[in-house]
């Protein structure tokens, strides 16, 4: 028996810049070797250019306008969207260096350090522009003074000017390159709502998505989702997305009518943004933005409840608005943070999701009622016809069999096959029963019983044809029913190619609930080495689900089909 070992794979992460492709390298590329040889022509015409350090200086620009060429010569060949990171804090440190050789604070490659800051922040957000700017505007004062000329021409204006323009400037490239990074973000978010939903994965499947990816916009703790369905009595659901259980949200959990109640106590139209005063300390007297959805205005009432879910929640800081259906349902998004104060902004664009994501769910809703009750006479139908054509024959099989053991008498040497072909008669008669009746009532397999099924069909493998098979699973809460009943009918198909195409007296079965998918292995001791096949029923219906298969020879002598599924 090989061992069954679970195969994972973490993401690597992905920069946002190349995600949104706000920037392009070869474009910023292309300036820099603008900015390179422009200095190296500006330097060379001009003769009142430097006066120290002469030969370093046009040396070291030439060895800049070679670094420039090379690294548009590797963009142009690589295809990039985004430049590297480090490429950016090159261009700080080589400027520093140049203000060093030349004039220090009176140098022409002062307007340079606009280029590193211009590109960090519209291709790495708003952070990574601000710690340019600083960094930029602290070490352009240091050189300056170090590198200060002589006392004579030493110039104190534009010593204690340029710093500050610098900052300023910097300050505002900053912030318009991580608002514009920002907002290409959140239309990514907005377009992956309308478009990437699928009905198979169901209603859950695509809230719990869009909280992990709210949480993921947002650098949040947790994302909670609250909602009240007009049931009679009524019902209360919550998603939970955080950032230490990856999936979580893609299961609701049922929460008492006293919680929901805590969690829905605001009005329907207000949103609010809250911050712990004693946490943001630089944010004492605007620790509180509440608006008003429906007058679009400013409001500054319930901040006492937003104290208290703030304590319910566990949370610094947090920002909700209402979610509504038009089916009656209503409910509340809370996003939750360690370090992130919430702003207007943000609450009017949490509100937007609010408002796009509700159609798409009442849609699948619908979709889904449709479906149900299209598919409803078709099962009906169709269980009727397995009564009667396959399990009324099955009943005569079993009733021939009945008189052939009694007229063969017990000492007779048959009665024992007969008698294991008439239980294998008898069994195969319930099943069916069961499907058919199982089928007409849309009742599906619970995920959590896909493993006790699996065990009772290798229990009579073993009874009826000596096949020992060993089970292995890992899985989670999160499996529907109606993957868990497609899972089984995969696992059934291989177990019965075993039985059918190979004389192994073992196997093996493995189902593995990972991230975001559902592993099935399936193998046997005997190998077919040298001889590719595909099992084709197994293939269909994994295609059917989105998934993939393909078979595996290992060294140790079995055979092993593998089928991913997305859940």
């Amino acid at each position: 028996m090989p061992a069954v070992e679970r195969q994972s794979r973490v993401p690597t992460g992905i920069d946002h810049a190349i995600q949104i492709e706000s920037v392009d390298a070869r474009m910023i590329g292309l300036m820099r070797c603008v900015l390179a040889f422009s200095a190296l022509i500006i330097i060379s015409l001009d003769p009142a250019g430097p006066e120290r350090f002469v030969t370093l200086t046009y040396t070291s620009l030439v060895f800049y306008c070679a670094y420039s060429t090379a690294l548009l010569f590797i963009a142009h060949r690589t295809g990039l969207l985004a430049p590297f990171r480090a490429a950016h804090w090159i261009d700080v440190c080589f400027y520093l260096y140049l203000v060093a050789l030349t004039e220090a604070t009176s140098s022409i490659f002062f307007y340079f350090f606009f280029f590193p800051i211009l590109v960090a922040s519209f291709s790495r957000g708003y952070r990574e522009g601000l710690l340019v700017t600083a960094t930029s505007t602290a070490l352009f004062i240091i050189v300056g003074l170090v590198f200060a000329p002589y006392a004579y021409e030493y110039d104190l204006n534009r010593t204690l000017t340029r710093p500050i323009y610098l900052f300023a400037i910097g300050y505002m490239i900053t912030y318009w390159g991580g608002y514009e990074i920002m907002l290409k973000r959140r239309l990514k978010l907005l377009k992956e709502v309308n478009n990437l939903w699928n009905l198979r994965f169901g209603v859950d499947h695509t809230i719990g998505t869009n909280l992990d990816r709210l949480l993921d916009l947002y650098e949040g703790r947790e994302c909670t989702f609250v909602l009240a369905r007009p049931t009679n009595p009524a019902s209360y659901l919550m998603y939970s997305a955080s950032r230490q259980k990856r999936g979580q949200a893609l299961a609701p959990s049922e929460i008492a009518e006293s919680t929901a109640r805590l969690l829905l106590n605001l009005p329907d139209t207000f949103a609010a943004a809250y911050y712990d005063p004693a946490r943001f300390w630089w944010r004492k007297y605007w620790s509180y933005i509440a608006y008003n959805l429906d007058a679009r205005t400013r409001t500054e009432t319930l901040l006492n409840e937003c104290k208290v879910l703030a304590n319910l929640l566990d949370a610094q800081s947090f920002v909700t608005v209402p979610y509504t259906q038009h089916n009656g349902t209503s409910g509340r998004i809370y996003i939750t943070s360690i370090n992130k104060a919430f702003t207007q902004s943000d609450i009017e664009f949490l509100s937007q999701f609010a408002g796009t994501i509700s159609p798409v769910i009442e849609n699948m809703q619908l979709m889904d009622e449709l479906i149900l009750k299209a598919a409803e006479h078709e099962r009906y139908k169709i269980s009727r016809d397995i009564h009667d054509t396959t399990v009324q024959p099955y009943i005569g099989l079993k009733l021939g069999l009945e008189a052939l053991y009694r007229e063969a008498g017990s000492q007779n040497p048959l009665s024992r096959q007969i008698r294991e072909l008439l239980e294998m008669a008898s069994m195969t008669i319930r099943d069916l029963r069961h499907y058919a009746a199982t089928f007409r009532e849309k009742t599906s397999m619970s995920g959590d019983f896909l493993i006790s099924a699996v065990n009772e069909q290798v229990e009579r493998l073993k009874l009826f044809y000596g096949l020992d098979v060993d089970v292995k699973s890992d899985i989670t809460a999160r499996l529907s029913g109606r993957l868990a009943a497609e899972s089984f009918q995969i696992i059934s198909e291989g177990l019965s190619n075993v039985l059918r195409h190979t004389n192994a007296k073992r196997a093996f079965v493995a189902v593995f609930c990972e991230t975001d998918k559902l592993l099935l292995k399936i193998g046997n001791e005997k190998s077919t080495s040298g001889i590719k096949f595909t099992p084709h029923s197994i293939h269909e219906r994994a295609h059917a689900l989105g998934g993939t298969t393909f078979v595996e020879q290992s060294a140790d002598g079995y055979t092993i089909v593998h089928v991913t599924i997305p859940m």
